[in-house]
């Protein structure tokens, strides 16, 4: 060594080992998920009139690089908030209810307000005229939509 003494300590354990853990990326499930998937392709344009669930889409995709910061981190807080709230599976956006509910739900597939119409008027239809609040009741139980009350209330009228 330069300064005179007799030994020195080698700062950097690799010097004598060589790398043992070549670890280059960790990723996630959902950052896989990419523009060219035609299911992300297929839930993109399924929900070009919901913003909300676009905006959701994008930020798990990662595909909102091109947005502002503000609408970018709604979005993510969104989809996250302290566990995952929002996920892809099976080509489909799908929610995990949040723990307040009184009712027990494992997942609920998020629809468009056309989907939700859809589903509303076929409930109304297969089980009879018991009103928008026990359509809201068997509804509820599956899906996710925006403005739900208005898509039943479409349906009925």
């Amino acid at each position: 060594p330069r300064d005179g003494a007799e030994w020195t300590v080698n700062e950097d354990w690799e010097a004598t080992k060589g790398i043992i853990q070549d670890l280059f990326e960790v990723t996630s499930p959902t950052t896989l998920l990419n523009l060219n998937d035609p299911h992300i392709i297929e839930l993109r344009s399924r929900f070009q009139q919901e913003p909300l669930f676009l905006d959701i889409v994008d930020a798990i995709c990662d595909l909102d690089s091109d947005k502002p910061v503000n609408i970018k981190r709604r979005a993510r807080h969104r989809a996250q908030l302290s566990y995952p709230q929002f996920f892809i599976e099976d080509g489909k956006l799908w929610k995990v209810p949040n723990d307040s509910s009184t009712r027990v739900h494992s997942k609920l597939e998020c629809v468009s307000q056309e989907e939700a119409t859809d589903l509303a008027r076929q409930e109304h239809a297969e089980h009879g005229h018991w009103g928008r609040d026990m359509i809201k009741l068997k509804l509820i139980d599956r899906i996710c939509s925006p403005r739900l009350d208005r898509s039943i209330t479409t349906a009925i009228l």
